[in-house]
């Protein structure tokens, strides 16, 4: 009998990686795979002997889920994987890049250690399995599996009421929300910005920094806060120009999230966003990479919304099938 293959999800289902690991669970069972959710109570507990029999246990990983500091991350995510009779494969999320400044050392060491511990490892784009072999550990072979486009097409709006420019997922530095919103001073001030999203902890002054920035221009700003799915869908199809200006990407679910509702949003040309473009042509619309670019972009996009959807005919790569079958066969691989 073959063995049923886990997967144990750590964090809040408000948290974009642990939304994705429910994600990549769903998508695997309704591929008929025989993949279950492990309960907390099963690395909770000493003892593991009434625990399913796991061929694998397979977990999302991003520092900040395991612990305040990389160093406590690594205690805590190594005393789990122990706890398991079954080996412990993980895909890891947000890879450590210099943009990290003086923590970049302490994650490079906390991702090292997941990786030595882990029967197999996964990162989301090959710019992270670069990122990963560079500033990580390069004898440890990852293995290249792409977020999933997973959602519902959003049906176009046929008139907005108000012009928007927004930007969709946690607020934090780097994720391109100030400069967004700068970048549209070149606008009427009619035009206003909504960011569609809740700060991340930490860092609830930024809502503070985009209402002053907003104010001094005369211009409307909106931090909606956490979205459900029937809201998130519903002011994606109402935004005007969806944009995506992060500084520092690896992996984008704000872009996925995006491109699965049928937007077409601005990227900054990239290494990751041109292996987006390269696997799924037509999906974004590629500016270069400065300040400068995106105030065109901008302005291009309020002059041309219906740019800003992408073709029905465009299908994105991978779907939620693609990346249950490439799980299921890698943890399948990996299991004891």
């Amino acid at each position: 009998m073959t063995r049923p293959l886990g997967h144990f999800i750590v964090g809040p289902r408000s948290h974009g990686v642990v939304r994705y690991a429910h994600a990549v669970l769903d998508a695997a069972v309704a591929h008929g795979g025989e993949h279950q959710f492990v309960d907390d109570n099963v690395v909770s507990t000493e003892s593991l002997a009434t625990a399913t029999d796991y061929g694998i246990v397979h977990i999302h990983v991003t520092d900040r889920l395991f612990g305040a500091t990389p160093a406590e991350a690594q205690r805590t995510l190594l005393s789990m994987m122990a706890k398991f009779r079954a080996p412990v494969s993980v895909t890891l999320h947000d890879i450590p890049q210099p943009s990290d400044g003086v923590r970049m050392g302490a994650r490079s060491a906390f991702y090292a250690a997941a990786a030595r511990a882990a029967a197999g490892v996964i990162v989301s784009s090959h710019h992270e399995a670069a990122l990963f072999a560079e500033f990580v550990d390069a004898s440890i072979a990852v293995e290249v599996v792409p977020l999933m486009f997973d959602g519902v097409r959003v049906e176009k709006r046929t008139r907005a009421d108000h012009i928007t420019v927004g930007v969709l997922g946690f607020l934090y530095p780097g994720k391109g929300h100030l400069e967004t919103l700068r970048a549209m001073a070149v606008l009427d001030p009619a035009v206003g910005f909504v960011a569609l999203g809740a700060p991340s902890p930490g860092h609830e002054h930024l809502v503070h920094d985009l209402e002053k920035v907003a104010a001094d221009s005369g211009r409307r700003c909106e931090v909606t806060g956490f979205l459900t799915d029937d809201e998130m869908r519903r002011r994606i199809a109402e935004v005007t120009v969806p944009v995506a200006y992060h500084r520092h990407m690896s992996a984008s679910g704000s872009i996925n999230a995006w491109v699965a509702a049928g937007r077409r949003p601005l990227v900054p040309r990239t290494a990751y966003t041109r292996e987006l473009t390269a696997r799924s042509p037509g999906v974004v619309t590629m500016h270069s990479n400065s300040d400068a670019a995106l105030r065109s972009a901008i302005a291009a996009g309020v002059a041309d919304p219906d740019h800003t959807w992408a073709d029905p005919s465009v299908t994105p790569s991978p779907t939620a099938v693609e990346v249950a079958q490439t799980y299921d066969r890698l943890l399948r691989r990996w299991s004891a």
